[in-house]
Parts: C-alpha cells; structure tokens; sequence
C-alpha cells in the first residue's frame, strides 16, 4: 500500500542551500513539487531527518539515507504532474559522507515509469550507474514515458551499513492534457492533525486545530501557495501539492522565513467539517492583524504587466476595499533573490504600483492607496529552492491609518 510521507525535522529541512538545475533550453526539474510531484511511498533511515523526500528538494546537502541494515532494493515512488516523455536523469551524490562512510553513495539505479497507476504498470527504463561522491546526468531511451516514477537504488559502492543519496533531478517534456483539475476542497488528516480547506474557484480558504489555525491562498489546480496563521499571534506560508487522484497532500511549511518541517497528509472523505471557515481569507487577514498576502496576482516573466490570472484576486481586493469605504491599503511587492539587488527592488516597485493602478482603473479612490516595494528584503521562505523562491514572490496588502 502506498504510503504518504509525513514530518521532516527542521534540523534538517532549515538549512536548504542547494540551487536549481535546469536544462540548458530552461526545461524544468519535473521532479519538484514546484512542478506538481508529490512523492508517495519511500523507506528510509529515519524520516524526521533522511527522508527521501530531500531528493527531490534540488539541494544536495539534504539526503537520502536508507534504513539501517537495508542499503540494498529500496524503493521509492515518485508522481508526476501528468504524463511527460522524460529525457535525462540526474544522481547526485556530492554530499554524502563518503568519508565518514566509504562505500556509501548510492551505485546502481533503476529507473522504472508507469502510464497507468502509482502502483502498477511500471517497466523498467534504465539502470544507471550514480558516480561516487559526484553527480552524474544522463540520457535515457527515446520514448520514455511517465507518469509515474519508480526509483530502485538497487546497491551502493561498497558499505554494508547504510545507503546514502543526496539529490535526484529530470527534465522532460509533458505530454498530452494535464489530468482534470481536481478541487481541494475536503477535509484531510494531517501530520498536524484535521486540515479543512475549501476551494472557490481557484481561492482556497482553510482552518486547522478546531479554527485556532487559518488558510488562505490559491491554487492551480495542482499547486497551492497559501497563508497560516494560528491563534492571532504566529503566521508563516505553506505551498502544498495535490495528487492526481485529490487524496493525499505534500506540503512544505515555513516560519520567519525558514523551513520548518512537511505539512502533509490524505484526504478523509468520511470526515465531517473540522472546524469553521469563517474566520480566514483576505478581509479577514486584514481585520485580524492589519496585513495580508494576496497570492494569486501574477505578473509576465520580469515584467510588471499583470496576467488574466490575476482578475479573481484583484476582484477579491477591489470588492473588499468597495465594502468598506473607510479602509486604506498598502500594495506591496516582494521578489525572490535570483538578481541583484537593484533590480529586485525596481521590479517589487513596479509590479506594487502596477496594482495600485489596476485597483484605481476599477473604481477604487486613488486617496486610498499606496504602493511599495521590498525586493527580496522580507522573504517569507527560503531563497535556495523552487519551493522557497515560488512563495516569496508575492504581493501584500498592509492597512494604513
């Protein structure tokens, strides 16, 4: 039976520093869960620390570790956002500790697909050989389809203790239409116990810990960028992925900018509401602490010129702001750290103003507004990984007196 991964430990997950491998044509790393994978089942030596979930987190100082006793055949299964013909693999082994450890990085591996299910279907495509403490991409057959992945580190060089992997990459093509979009709506029983979410087109909205904790963001069907916040007093972002089939999440929380730990769980359709929804979405973000984040606005690669994307969460803001004509807001913009610093803090700059006028265009009184820009100075994530760096190009809303 498959097994969804839970917790890893901010001991380890705090400390992500790796960088982005992309193709050379800017295909992406479809094993990330920026992408929509969700990892489904794996073994390892401990999960709070050496999850295989660090493999696919595009950071090689994060590993893989195989149970104690167990550093052959283990298997790890991998869902993808859709059916994709994949071209090259990548093994990394950078940062095992070959010197603590000889022999210990991952050898042999073989790369089994399937087109039909998580649990079914798969053939074997290669078996590859991961170089020792190195990293190593290659080519696989022509017509490598896969929906599914499946990971068979097969042995190591040469301990008898333990296997260690740090980083596993693949870029592909996707093939044919995405898998319909499947809500969130549901209530799903979490590492942090009962997490309500509900979807409206594609604003989510949630409550976890009885309506002590909140949710708000959006999704794209797959990928979900949202707030928390717990009690008035603490709030940080989490991005979760859905599986094709809606029943399980993956999700990466974090807190004062760092990575805390998987927010993860499946969905219970017996479950009645764990709470009440009421209490979380942007008026009330606004109301509770005076701040809020509007995921959802999106804007043209370097460019401030917002997409159609955008129009249900400047609606949402346009509506709120009509609602009550005595509130004054603060457009702010926030980027990643992938340019210099200047020209971070010029694109924040004209994406805020570029809401600010889109927010005067649709009636809202130009007294009323503000616009800012930050650049990468507040990050709410970490700026290493695609995860990171996803949830901290956003814009915020702040109240004004």
């Amino acid at each position: 039976m498959i097994r969804l991964l839970a917790c890893l430990a901010a001991t380890s997950l705090a400390s992500l520093i790796g960088v982005a491998h992309a193709a050379a044509d800017g295909r992406l790393n479809v094993f990330n869960m920026t992408t929509g994978a969700v990892v489904l089942s794996a073994r390892s030596y401990d999960e709070s620390t050496w999850s295989a979930f660090n493999l696919f987190d595009e950071n090689p100082k994060s590993l893989w570790c195989s149970p104690e006793g167990k550093p052959r055949a283990n298997e790890i299964v991998l869902e993808l956002s859709q059916r994709h013909r994949l071209e090259t693999i990548a093994f990394d082994n950078t940062e095992v500790q070959e010197g603590k450890y000889p022999g210990v990085s991952a050898r042999t591996v073989e790369v089994w697909t399937s087109t039909t299910a998580a649990d079914s279907g798969f053939r074997k495509a290669a078996t590859l050989e991961a170089p020792k403490g190195a990293r190593k991409e290659f080519a696989l057959p022509e017509g490598t389809l896969a929906e599914w992945v499946k990971l068979v580190i097969v042995d190591n060089w040469g301990s008898s203790a333990y296997t260690e992997l740090a980083e596993v990459q693949a870029q592909g093509v996707p093939m044919g239409d995405a898998p319909p979009r499947l809500s969130i709506s549901g209530v799903y029983q979490t590492n942090y116990g009962a997490l309500q979410l509900e979807q409206k087109g594609d604003r989510v909205t949630g409550c976890y810990y009885g309506g002590e904790g909140t949710i708000s963001g959006v999704t794209d069907g797959r990928v979900a960028n949202l707030e928390w916040r717990q009690k008035g007093q603490r709030s940080g972002v989490v991005l979760m992925v859905l599986t094709t089939r809606g029943d399980a999440l993956n999700g990466l929380w974090y807190e004062g900018g760092g990575l805390k730990g998987t927010w993860s769980g499946t969905r219970d359709p017996k479950a009645g509401n764990a709470c009440k929804l009421a209490g979380s979405g942007l008026a009330a973000d606004l109301k509770q602490s005076g701040r809020a984040i509007a995921y959802g606005i999106h804007f043209k690669s370097d460019s401030d010129v917002l997409t159609a994307e955008s129009g249900p969460v400047l609606d949402e803001i346009a509506a709120l702001l009509k609602a009550s004509p005595a509130l004054r807001v603060r457009v702010e913009g926030h980027t990643d750290a992938t340019n210099t610093d200047a020209y971070n803090l010029d694109l924040s700059q004209r994406r805020a103003r570029s809401v600010l006028k889109w927010l005067k265009d649709h009636g809202v009184g130009a007294d009323r507004l503000a616009a800012e820009g930050y650049g990468k100075a507040r990050p709410v994530a970490d700026n290493a990984t695609p995860q990171g760096r996803a949830l901290n190009r956003r814009v915020e809303l702040t109240t004004q007196p």
